[in-house]
């Protein structure tokens, strides 16, 4: 049996804390006069608060560094009231291979009072130590490289490590060995007249989750965030693509069969709208860059096991992967390695297709 426990102190400095980060001024936490009116006589902790506690115990002791914590349960047998010492004990009370579950008490150090019970899910994240072949953040290391947008994720990272010395990432984050660059439409400048050799743009906003009619007020930033700004974004590199690309320079625009019919029964609304702009825009945009001898290219993906996906539980992991009739999901090495064959193919009779690399997965 896996066993873990710790002591903290907690003091109504923290409550009060909590209250400033959480927004939850209730008296009966933050006031002493009010709480003194009451049957427990002292300000009492947040319950929220205790969630803290298994959220440590999850990260740092059970399972730890690995962990990806899916939920958690809280009972509340009797009020916290600070200043205390509290001690919080695990118990692993079942594991496998994709995660497990854990039972959590949090008790009074000295008294023994039980306080909270508690249980929490958990998986494992994935993690990947990125290399780069790229090392410098100018643009002086490169001739007329190909830039590679969304550098910091999955596939971003992947293609810049397939392309080596060809490629040049752009980031929004200050991904390092990238070109730190918050709004595309700063890159003109940056580039300065240099000529490059295309632009792979990986970069998307992460999927959303919510139903397109559940959206309310918060209805135009979601629609701006999701779709107006990812159209806006392939506009910027296919403007600066029609400057500075050299000839046959390609523009390839990553798509998701997220936006075809029938596929993960639209659980993602927002980010299958945009995705659906890709294969249109693509033919647009290759009449247009054609007539300067340069081509656009999409580049339809299913479930790529990696990337944004390195979120998704196992169990749903494998219900793509039968979906797939070679029973395999590619990783985001596969799929970079699919991008930089479109690169090489400098043919102008592909610019304009959507090719869809989706290995005949079934919706």
């Amino acid at each position: 049996m896996i066993e873990s426990e710790f002591e903290v102190d907690v003091t109504e400095e923290d409550a009060r804390r909590f209250a400033e980060i959480s927004g939850d001024w209730n008296p009966l936490h933050t006031d002493l006069a009010y709480a003194a009116g009451t049957s427990f006589r002292r300000t009492i902790l947040h319950g929220a608060f205790s969630a803290g506690f298994l959220s440590r115990m999850a990260g740092m002791n059970i399972p730890g560094r690995d962990c990806l914590l899916h939920g958690i349960k809280l009972k509340f047998v009797a009020p916290i009231l600070p200043p205390t010492r509290l001690r919080v004990h695990g118990t692993l009370v079942r594991s496998s291979d994709n995660g497990g579950v854990v039972d959590v008490t949090i008790s009074d150090s000295v008294s023994g009072t039980h306080y909270v019970s508690g249980i929490y899910e958990f998986g494992y994240h994935r993690h990947q130590v990125m290399s780069r072949a790229l090392a410098a953040t100018d643009l002086t290391c490169t001739e007329a490289p190909i830039l590679v947008t969304g550098a910091s994720g999955g596939l971003g990272s992947a293609v810049l490590e397939r392309l080596g010395s060809k490629g040049l990432g752009l980031s929004r984050s200050g991904t390092a060995g990238a070109l730190m660059i918050p709004d595309l439409v700063q890159l003109p400048e940056i580039l300065a007249g240099r000529k490059i050799s295309g632009v792979v743009h990986c970069g998307w906003p992460a999927p959303d989750n919510q139903r397109l009619t559940a959206l309310g007020s918060n209805t135009e930033v979601a629609v701006r965030h999701h779709v107006a700004e990812p159209l806006s974004d392939c506009l910027k590199l296919a403007q600066v693509l029609s400057v500075f690309g050299l000839p046959g320079a390609t523009l390839v625009l990553v798509g998701s069969t997220a936006a075809d019919p029938g596929r993960h029964n639209w659980r993602m609304p927002l980010y299958s709208l945009g995705k659906a702009l890709v294969p249109t825009l693509v033919k647009i945009l290759a009449v247009e860059l054609g007539a300067s001898n340069l081509r656009c290219i999409g580049v339809v993906f299913d479930v790529v096991n990696g990337g944004m996906n390195d979120a998704m539980r196992d169990a749903v992991r494998l219900a793509h992967t039968d979906r797939s009739p070679y029973g395999m999901l590619p990783g985001t090495d596969d799929a970079a390695g699919q991008i930089a064959w479109i690169l090489e193919n400098g043919s102008y009779l592909v610019s304009g297709a959507i090719i869809n690399l989706s290995g005949g997965a079934l919706p």
